[in-house]
């Protein structure tokens, strides 16, 4: 009776690693898709949803690994991955998986505002992220019964 359970013990490891390697096989390994992950319970979010990451987490810069084939060898992958981690509790907060172009254009454009920060302290940077034409405008019309604001939209003003 014991060798069979062997057997089928051995038999289930072989099914589940036979799947893994043929869902990473499967995967394009030329596709340079970009992937961003948020690990929340790494972090804590106040109740205005602000995550305040502690001092102590650090940034890496790594190349990415997309998994191994049936022999066990490393499948390539043509991205990088930063990744922040939490060094004390050996945890991942963040990961951002980016194509090479991507990554590229990140390293130049963080070494010419890295450049020009060491020649002039003052300079500030401050790219357009947003929109303003898609910020909601209102007006605060009263307080309701819970101590929260009530505030009427304004529609949005056509071009």
């Amino acid at each position: 009776m014991r060798p069979t359970r062997k057997s089928v013990v051995v038999a289930v490891l072989a099914l589940g690693a036979s799947i893994t390697a043929a869902y990473a096989a499967g995967t394009d390994p030329s596709a340079n898709d970009n992937s961003y992950y948020l690990y929340t319970g790494a972090l804590n979010p106040s109740d205005a949803g602000v995550v305040a990451v502690p001092s102590r987490f650090k940034w890496s810069v790594e190349t990415s690994w997309r998994g191994t084939d049936t022999q066990g060898r490393d499948l390539p992958d043509t991205r990088v991955m930063l990744r922040l981690y939490d060094p004390n509790h050996n945890s991942t907060a963040l990961t951002a998986q980016m194509d090479l172009e991507t990554a590229e254009k990140l390293q130049r454009e963080l070494a010419e505002i890295i450049a020009k920060k060491r020649e002039n302290p003052a300079f500030q940077h401050r790219p357009k992220l947003y929109d303003p034409s898609m910020t909601p405008t209102g007006r605060l019309t009263g307080i309701n019964k819970d101590g929260k604001a009530i505030i009427e939209l304004e529609p949005k003003k056509t071009k």
